[in-house]
C-alpha cells in the first residue's frame, strides 16, 4: 500500500507539472515592437556572446594584474639513496675512494616570486583595460545590430499582416458583389461568364492571402529566431503601421553624423588605442626590469627515515635580480615596427570608414527623401484605386458599368494596397538606417 501510494504521488506531479509545460507554451505572449526589442537584448545569443566575451575581457584583467602580485608556492620532496655518490680524497697519499652522503633526505620549502619593476607589466595593465572597454564597445555593437535587425524583421511582419487585413477586406467587398450576380444569373438577368470571371478574381485573391499568411508565418518565426525566442511561442504584435510610423515623424534630414556616437566608429577608435599601446609594449622591452624571490626550506637528512624535530634544519634566503636587455638580434625592433605598421593600417582604415560614414549619411538621407515621396505617391494611388472601385461597382450594380471593368479596378485597388505597403515599409525601414547613420538612437 505504501509503495502505491508513492507512485501516485509521482504520477500526479509529473502530470501537474506536464500540463503546467503544456500551458506555459500555449500562453501567447503580445509584443510591441519596444517590447521585442528589449526580449531581443536579454536573449538573443550573439548578445548573450558579447556580454560572455566582456566577462573573459574582465577575467583577463585579473589574469595580467596577478602577475604583478607576489606568487607563493610551496614544495616537498623526498630522496632516497639507492647508491651514494662516490667522492675520492687523498689520504696518506693514496687515492680513496668513499661514498659520502645520507640515505634519505626530505626538503619542504615555501618560495616567494615578484615581479618587482617592469614597464612591459604596467604597460601590459593598461592594455587590458583598454581591452575591456573594447569588449563592451563590441558588446554594444552587437546591441545596435541586433536592434535593428528585430526592428526590421518586426516592421515586415506587421506589413504582411496589414496585407493580409486588406486583402481580406476586398474579398469581402467582392464576394457581396459575386453572390449578388450569382443570384442575378439564377432569375435570368446576369451572363454566367461574368460569374465565372468574379469567381476566377475571387480564387485569385484567396489564393494571394493564403500565400501571405503563409509569408507571415515565415516571418513571425524569422522574428522569433532575431528574438532568441522559441519558435513553439505564440506571438502576437501589438504596433500597428501608423503608431511606428508617427513614433518615427521627428527626422532632421539636415544633421550632421555624430561619429563618436555611431558603435562601429568607437570600435575602431578602441582598436587604434590598443595598436599605440603595443608599440609601447614592445619599446618597454628594453627596458631592464626587477624580479625579487624569497625561499624558506626546513630539510630532513639521516640514515634512517626519522621525522622527529629535532632532525629538521631551515634556511632562508632572499635575491633580487636585475635583468638587462642588452641585444636581441634585432628580433625586438622588427615587432616595434610591424607593431607601427598594424597602429597606421587601422589609421587608414579610420580614415575610409569616415569617408565612407559620409556617403553613408547622403545615400540613406536620399533614400528616405524618395521613400516619402512615394509614400505620397502611392497613398495617392490607393485612394484613386479606391474611388475607381467604388464609382466602378455603383455602376455595376445599376447595370451601366462591366463585369470586366470590375474585376479591373479590384485588381488595380489590389495592387495599390501592395505598393502603398510596400512603401510604408521602405519609408520605416529608410528612417531608421537614417537614424543610425548619423548615430542616432532609434526611439521605438
Amino acid at each position: 500500500m505504501g509503495n502505491r501510494f508513492l507512485i501516485a504521488i509521482v504520477l500526479s506531479l509529473l502530470s501537474n507539472n506536464a500540463r503546467a509545460m503544456e500551458s506555459t507554451k500555449s500562453d501567447s505572449m503580445s509584443m510591441s515592437i519596444a517590447q521585442a526589442l528589449e526580449f531581443a537584448i536579454s536573449n538573443n545569443t550573439s548578445v548573450k556572446n558579447a556580454y560572455a566575451d566582456l566577462e573573459i575581457s574582465h577575467q583577463t584583467v585579473k589574469e595580467v594584474t596577478s602577475m604583478g602580485i607576489p606568487q607563493v608556492r610551496g614544495s616537498i620532496s623526498f630522496q632516497d639513496a639507492i647508491r651514494k655518490q662516490v667522492f675520492v680524497f687523498p689520504i696518506n697519499n693514496v687515492a680513496t675512494p668513499i661514498r659520502v652522503g645520507n640515505t634519505y633526505t626530505t626538503a619542504a620549502a615555501i618560495n616567494v616570486n615578484w615581479l618587482m619593476l617592469d614597464g612591459t607589466y604596467f604597460l601590459g595593465l593598461k592594455s587590458a583595460k583598454q581591452f575591456t572597454d573594447l569588449s563592451r564597445k563590441l558588446a554594444s555593437k552587437t546591441e545596435t545590430d541586433v536592434k535593428i535587425d528585430v526592428a526590421k524583421a518586426y516592421l515586415m511582419c506587421i506589413i504582411t499582416k496589414e496585407n493580409i487585413s486588406l486583402i481580406s477586406s476586398t474579398y469581402n467587398t467582392l464576394n457581396q458583389t459575386y453572390e449578388q450576380v450569382v443570384a442575378l444569373n439564377k432569375e435570368g438577368f446576369a451572363e454566367s461568364l461574368e460569374v465565372d470571371r468574379l469567381k476566377l478574381q475571387l480564387n485569385n485573391l484567396s489564393i494571394s492571402k493564403q500565400k501571405l499568411e503563409d509569408q507571415f508565418e515565415i516571418l513571425l518565426g524569422l522574428l522569433k529566431s532575431k528574438m532568441g525566442m522559441e519558435q513553439d511561442v505564440p506571438l502576437k504584435l501589438t504596433d500597428d503601421i501608423k503608431t511606428l510610423n508617427d513614433k518615427l515623424m521627428d527626422i532632421n534630414t539636415k544633421a550632421e553624423a555624430d561619429l563618436n556616437a555611431r558603435t562601429d566608429y568607437q570600435v575602431l577608435k578602441q582598436q587604434l588605442t590598443l595598436n599605440k599601446l603595443n608599440v609601447q609594449r614592445y619599446k618597454f622591452a628594453k627596458y631592464p626590469n626587477l624580479v625579487g624571490a624569497f625561499t624558506y626550506q626546513q630539510s630532513n637528512f639521516g640514515e634512517t627515515i626519522d621525522y622527529s624535530r629535532k632532525n629538521w634544519y631551515d634556511n632562508a634566503f632572499f635575491a633580487l635580480q636585475l635583468n638587462i636587455p642588452i641585444f636581441s638580434g634585432f628580433g625586438n625592433d622588427a615587432k616595434i615596427q610591424t607593431a607601427k605598421i598594424e597602429q597606421m593600417k587601422t589609421e587608414n582604415t579610420i580614415k575610409n570608414v569616415e569617408n565612407l560614414i559620409t556617403l553613408e549619411v547622403n545615400q540613406n538621407r536620399l533614400r528616405y527623401l524618395r521613400a516619402l515621396d512615394m509614400v505620397n505617391q502611392q497613398l495617392e494611388n490607393l485612394q484613386l484605386a479606391t474611388k475607381i472601385l467604388n464609382i466602378t461597382t455603383i455602376k455595376y450594380k445599376e447595370g451601366i458599368g462591366s463585369n470586366l471593368e470590375l474585376i479591373t479596378a479590384n485588381q488595380d485597388l489590389k495592387n495599390s494596397q501592395t505598393n502603398y505597403l510596400n512603401a510604408i515599409y521602405d519609408l520605416l525601414v529608410a528612417k531608421i538606417d537614417y537614424l543610425v547613420s548619423i548615430g542616432q538612437p532609434i526611439k521605438l
